[in-house]
């Protein structure tokens, strides 16, 4: 199994935009007007009215509230914080339960549906009066959506049928099936693979699908010719919240502890009463404790839900969200069940941390046990969805563990789980393993290896390891003088951190 399947599975963290610099010097390219020139360019509008779907939130509207929050704490003109409540405010119009939505649940939860590319997706062939027969249900975990199946009638109840994945390059003919259970061509028998790997290659196949499951449902009824592709389940996907709520926590924060700010003080309860809402909503459904002693987590999605990874805990990169957004709900409301959680979430991954002494760094992978240990096969009932699992492990992309990193950055400030010998180890990673000597060419993953020019983005997250290493700041700043393109979440982030270094 190869790891950088899952890359793709979060929806490419980080896809933000970018613009070329114009050759613009240090001073112009890193500058709060010229923030300002990026987001009136390409940031104003509300991406939700093009893609009204939770990964645009996660993936899109988080980083501009996360920029805009950045350059308040860089120059201190409220300006921004305004422009947060506006935002932040349009962000929890399009909850389910404000737009009055359900996910496949058939409830309107206080969260974000998700119901495109990286959910689970399902269809009924009918007979020819519209009545179900079989089901179909997809059995890898991305682009669903684009599988098709064909059914074709041949003689009085046989049937060929054709399932084909575009994004995949994936076509799967079977012929000459039958609806009885006793034939040797039975659908279930000749298409059903109980493990079937949840990556499906591409190429021309007739024995076992990769890309669906079926089930009869009626005995009797024959199904008609018909052409119809999967339909996604949606799901309010739990991943996405604490990244979506992150920003806003970091608005309530510096309005509470400023008493100029005070008219913003309703908008401030606003985001805090909203979070809590939702993990009201999702603790007694999704959280577990362990694997190991004071460890948790808080699974994907309840099993039998439309997340491909159904009753499997969220990688690392979604749990440091949930860290950042809890602990300043504790700060905020001083309720102990957040810290409680976000102090189990970080011993989870400091306990898989790997040190290499040689260079003083750590290193990690971007999921944990079982997924990286043993697997699961069908008969262990872990996932209705992704029945079968071969083990596989491997360092986290430098992309999602800028995202990860936060988690570090959130339990640090705290004095929860971290001190300052562990930022030198993480900032030792940054400029060791990750930043090349070049300076702007980076390694794919967290020990070093691979290149990963595509992710160079993002490497902007790792500013908070500053903390551990100021040579980080300078680094950072360098290689995004180097780069030819221009960033308005990095431009911002370097901003914030000039002004830290300022103080």
């Amino acid at each position: 199994m190869c790891f950088g399947i899952f890359l793709v599975f979060i929806c490419g963290a980080g896809r933000t935009q970018t613009a070329s610099s114009h050759l613009l010097d240090g001073d112009a390219k890193i500058s709060a007007k010229r923030a300002v020139e990026l987001y009136e360019k390409g940031y104003k509008e509300d991406p939700w009215v093009k893609h009204p779907d939770a990964a645009t939130l996660a993936w899109g509207e988080f980083y501009t509230l996360q920029a805009l929050v950045d350059l308040y704490e860089a120059t201190e003109d409220r300006k921004y914080l305004d422009e947060v409540a506006f935002r932040g405010g349009r962000v929890l119009t399009h909850r389910d339960d404000k737009r009055g939505v359900t996910d496949g649940s058939g409830i309107s939860r206080p969260a974000w549906t998700m119901g495109q590319d990286f959910v689970t997706a399902e269809a009924k062939l009918l007979d020819s009066k519209g009545r179900p027969v079989i089901e179909l249900r997809s059995t890898t975990f991305d682009y669903n959506n684009s599988t098709r199946v064909v059914l074709e009638p041949i003689g009085h109840s046989r049937f060929n049928l054709v399932v084909s994945n575009e994004r995949k390059k994936r076509t799967e003919t079977f012929t000459n099936l039958s609806l009885n259970p006793s034939d040797d061509r039975y659908i279930e028998k000749i298409v059903n693979d109980p493990k079937a790997p949840p990556q499906a290659k591409p190429g021309s196949y007739t024995e076992k699908s990769n890309l669906l499951r079926v089930t009869k449902v009626h005995r009797g009824r024959r199904p008609g010719g018909q052409s119809l592709m999967l339909s996604p389940i949606p799901l309010a996907f739990m991943g996405y919240t604490g990244i979506i709520y992150d920003p806003m926590m970091r608005f309530a924060e510096v309005v509470k502890n400023n008493k100029k700010l005070s008219d913003l003080l309703p908008t401030a309860d606003r985001f805090i009463r909203a979070a809590e809402e939702t993990y009201s909503d999702a603790v007694p459904r999704l959280w577990r404790n362990g694997p190991g002693e004071d460890e948790g987590y808080y699974l994907c999605s309840e099993k039998g839900e439309s997340f491909p990874w159904d009753n499997v805990g969220l990688p690392f990169n979604f749990l440091a969200k949930h860290v950042c957004t809890e602990l300043a709900l504790y700060r905020l409301t001083n309720k102990r069940e957040y810290l409680d959680r976000s102090q189990k979430m970080i011993n989870l991954f400091r306990n898989r941390l790997r040190y290499k002494s040689e260079n003083n760094t750590y290193s990690w992978d971007y999921w944990y046990e079982p997924v990286t240990t043993t697997g699961w096969e069908p008969a262990d009932g872990i996932s209705e969805n992704i029945r079968f699992l071969k083990p596989f492990s491997g360092p986290e992309d430098i992309s999602h563990a800028a995202i990860t990193i936060s988690l570090v950055e959130a339990g640090y400030k705290m004095g929860v789980g971290f001190d300052k010998t562990d930022m030198k180890r993480f900032a030792n990673t940054l400029l060791y393993n990750i930043l090349q000597e070049d300076g702007i060419s980076v390694s794919s993953d967290v020990a070093g290896q691979g290149k990963g020019q595509e992710y160079f983005p993002q490497i902007y997250g790792y500013l908070c390891l500053t903390e551990g290493n100021p040579r980080v700041y300078t680094t950072i700043k360098d290689a995004y003088l180097k780069w030819e393109r221009e960033h308005l979440p990095f431009c911002a982030a370097l901003l914030k951190w000039d002004n830290k270094a300022k103080k």
